[in-house]
């Protein structure tokens, strides 16, 4: 039989474990039907959804490679830190699980101050009306307050209360980009910046940021992305090449949360998949 050449390997996902809307056996059938070749799902600071997700990419013939999306502490932008390959029992583990009692802390307080704006919900009404799996966040909030009638849209939830400066905005526990980088090695896994671009840094400060990230061990840095224009992705792609870096692309697919974004959006090559296994391998020998 001939071989069947692979192009796409969609690296950056999320499904209803974090703040996508699918599940993990839908958004294996959905990049099926997409003709995505390869899948990583990284939802965020969990791991729950991969077994079921492996089940389903085995059953329909696509490749899968374990995944997660950490957020670390930083400014003036955000810095989300993927880890792939790495040992879903390992030392990572015991820490997302104790990140996720953090969070669940701070679902409460939210909800409070949503009660006290004349928008009363309980956590059970979030995770029934918003079917989420595992651990609940604001995406959840928002979208329970868009059926309950409190906003005319999910935007509007996140612009008017729960995006950071807003009324019923409480931030969230965040591990240092040492720690995070550090929990991806040991667990024998390799660590990419997401979505460079939303570091919000420009010309040398960026050059130097990422070189203390790669002093930190680094691994790669994320360059087919939806916020990434040419521009963008020839920066990116100049900045891997000076430090030595991996590069990795994704739609980061949430679902209806983000309806314009679709699964394999950018068309991220394969050859990003096979390069990331090789250091995948090197890291565990």
């Amino acid at each position: 039989m001939p071989t069947i050449m692979k192009t796409i390997a969609d690296l950056h996902m999320h499904t209803n474990h974090s703040d996508g809307t699918l599940n993990p056996t839908e958004l294996a059938r959905l990049a099926k039907a997409q003709k995505v070749d390869a899948v990583a799902l990284t939802d965020h600071d969990t791991v729950t959804g991969i077994g079921e997700l492996v089940e389903e990419t085995n059953r329909l013939g696509l490749e899968a490679i374990v995944g997660v999306e950490l957020s670390a502490n930083f400014r003036p932008g955000t810095l989300h830190i993927l880890g792939y390959g790495f040992d879903t029992e390992g030392p990572i583990r015991d820490k997302l699980f104790g990140f996720q009692k953090a969070r669940e802390e701070r679902n409460p307080r939210i909800l409070e101050r949503l009660k006290g704006m004349g928008m009363p919900m309980t956590l059970a009404q979030v995770k029934e009306i918003s079917r989420a799996q595992g651990q609940v966040g604001r995406p959840h909030i928002a979208q329970t307050m868009m059926r309950m009638g409190y906003v005319a849209s999910y935007e509007e939830a996140f612009e008017r209360f729960l995006t950071k400066g807003a009324p019923a905005y409480v931030p969230k526990a965040t591990w240092g980009a040492q720690e995070c980088i550090d929990m991806i090695h040991e667990s024998g896994g390799v660590a990419v910046i997401a979505h460079p671009v939303q570091m919000k840094l420009q010309g040398l400060e960026l050059e130097s940021r990422i070189g203390e990230l790669v002093e930190m061990g680094l691994d790669g840095l994320e360059v087919v992305h939806p916020d990434h224009g040419p521009q963008d992705q020839g920066l990116f792609q100049s900045l891997a090449e000076r430090f030595g870096l991996l590069t990795t692309g994704g739609s980061d697919f949430h679902g209806d949360h983000k309806p314009g974004i679709q699964l394999g959006q950018g068309r991220p090559p394969y050859i990003f998949l096979e390069k990331l296994r090789e250091r995948i391998r090197k890291r565990r020998h």
